[in-house]
């Protein structure tokens, strides 16, 4: 392989997040990044992301399936 080709690695490469401001040390062959949103603030890790209230095709049957059986009593 010919030695000139490959990037430089960075060992502590800073990254830092936009949205929280939370900065990472991580190895990379740019010195410094930003990210728009990271592991820290991210709904999806966090445990903030938000439900579909409507539920599921299962739960929307048997919600229709009780309201006609109350139409027919």
């Amino acid at each position: 392989m010919k030695a000139t080709i490959h990037p430089t690695m960075h060992k502590d490469a800073k990254t830092t997040c936009s949205t929280c401001g939370t900065v990472f040390l991580i190895p990379s062959t740019v010195k410094e990044q930003t990210v728009e949103i990271c592991r820290m603030c991210h709904p999806v890790y966090t445990g903030k992301q938000t439900k579909d209230l409507r539920g599921g095709r299962i739960d929307r049957f048997k919600s229709r399936m009780a309201k006609t059986e109350e139409k027919k009593k």
